[in-house]
């Protein structure tokens, strides 16, 4: 296997192909209880792999049709017959799949033209870029006709093709006892050499389809530069008409050694010799087409909490900075991950969240369920000691803590409450 050791940043001799398995979006998106009689909306970063997904729903699935609204014959094709994609229709099942449809004028007034008149058995799935999940929101014309879901980086549980039933908060009995059914599955995680492989995959490679199944460092390094350049390129103009693309570049060139700390908005003005509510409007355009994603500060029921500044990180790790910087930012994904995949499955509304004082006091992560506190994450590089701060908060707040660290094979218990554990083996129960 392509191996990263990240104490040394060198490659063993011989290649391993991973292989991306089935998408876990697959496990609910077409459930009756979420989805019946509802179009589907699947929104998420450019090259996620929602194009891959959908067609691959038309070739082993579902007999139906994929229209992509870039191209311009499916644009003629609708002028001349709003109803072209029903053609090949005979009855029963039938999906169609429109994708980037919301860069069409008024393209809410087609949907909902299309599903008010369309047969029940016909299924509307509309995927797009991340520019549909904001596009999204500013009308109502949609309001109840729609399920929304989204589709983010591979995780590691994603990986080794788990099924979503298996994995942590997925089921009604963990959701009546969530911690204890969180340590029964991490106790009886058995594959840890399975584990470790695909998370150091994961950190070199990154959450993305196609340089995590490539598996070359060559492609890897082309992928990372032309991704950003398409996105300032073509999506940013799109979306906001920003026309300083230079001082674009300039911010996120700055950003990988930001990963992990509070961002101070002042402070990345004055570095790009910009004001405070550019670089804040910049940071938000970079949120809306997935670079980015930010977590907030938990304040409530805590003194002396900071309660505006935000954390910032990439949504795929490999543009972090140094590899404590990366390795946050690979905990800070999968647990943005599933905190959005809980919410999308209807298990309730889950939220992620750092807490810092203003002692210096400070927890990467917490999670929680219907605004409840449910569980304390640290992530460290290696297995040190539990930090004071941290322990401090887990018996203040009377929830777990885990000490999330790189090592294979850990799973300790150093405290009431708090407990040392491998990514690989927290990571590999969760969605």
């Amino acid at each position: 296997m392509n191996a990263y050791s990240i104490d040394t940043g060198i490659f063993r001799k011989y290649i391993y192909t991973m292989e991306l398995k089935n998408r876990q979006v697959d496990s609910y998106i077409f459930d009756k209880e979420l989805t019946e009689k509802k179009m589907i909306f699947i929104s998420g970063p450019r090259q996620i792999g929602k194009t891959t997904y959908a067609s691959h729903l038309l070739n082993s699935r579902y007999a139906g049709v994929y229209c992509n609204w870039d191209n311009p014959l499916i644009r003629r094709k609708y002028n001349e017959d709003p109803f072209f994609f029903l053609k090949e229709y005979a009855g029963g099942t039938y999906l169609v799949i429109f994708d980037e449809i919301h860069k069409r004028i008024k393209w809410k007034d087609i949907l909902k033209g299309i599903y008010d008149s369309i047969e029940p058995q016909i299924q509307l799935l509309v995927t797009g870029s991340a520019r549909l999940e904001w596009f999204r929101k500013s009308g109502d014309s949609l309001v109840g006709r729609y399920a929304h879901f989204h589709m983010l980086p591979v995780s590691l549980s994603e990986g080794m093709g788990i099924p979503l039933k298996r994995l942590w908060l997925c089921s009604a009995d963990d959701l009546s006892r969530p911690m204890p059914s969180l340590f029964e599955k991490i106790e009886g995680n058995k594959k840890s050499a399975e584990q470790q492989e695909i998370l150091e995959h994961l950190f070199y490679f990154g959450g993305f389809p196609e340089p995590f199944t490539r598996s070359s460092e060559r492609f890897l390094r082309k992928w990372k530069q032309d991704y950003i350049s398409l996105l300032l390129t073509e999506d940013m103009r799109e979306l906001s008409n920003i026309r300083a693309i230079d001082r674009m570049e300039q911010l996120i060139d700055l950003l990988p050694e930001r990963i992990g700390s509070p961002l101070s908005i002042n402070s990345l003005a004055q570095d790009i010799d910009s004001n405070y509510h550019t670089v804040k409007n910049s940071i938000t355009q970079l949120e809306k087409l997935w670079l980015l994603f930010s977590v907030r500060p938990w304040s409530k029921r805590l003194n002396r909490t900071i309660k505006k500044e935000v954390k910032s990180y990439f949504t795929n790790w490999i543009y972090a900075g140094n590899e404590g910087a990366k390795f946050e930012n690979l905990i800070a994904t999968h647990l943005f991950r599933a905190v959005t995949l809980w919410t999308d499955c209807g298990y309730g509304t889950a939220q992620l969240w750092y807490i810092r004082n203003f002692d210096g006091g400070e927890i990467d992560f917490l999670i929680t369920l219907d605004g409840k506190p449910l569980l304390l994450i640290e992530s460290k590089l290696s297995k040190v000691e539990t930090s004071k701060p941290a322990v401090n908060f887990c018996y203040k707040m009377n929830i777990p803590l885990l000490q999330v660290v790189y090592g294979p094979g850990i799973f300790k218990k150093v405290d009431k409450d708090i407990y040392i554990i491998s990514a690989a083996k927290f990571l590999s129960v969760i969605p």
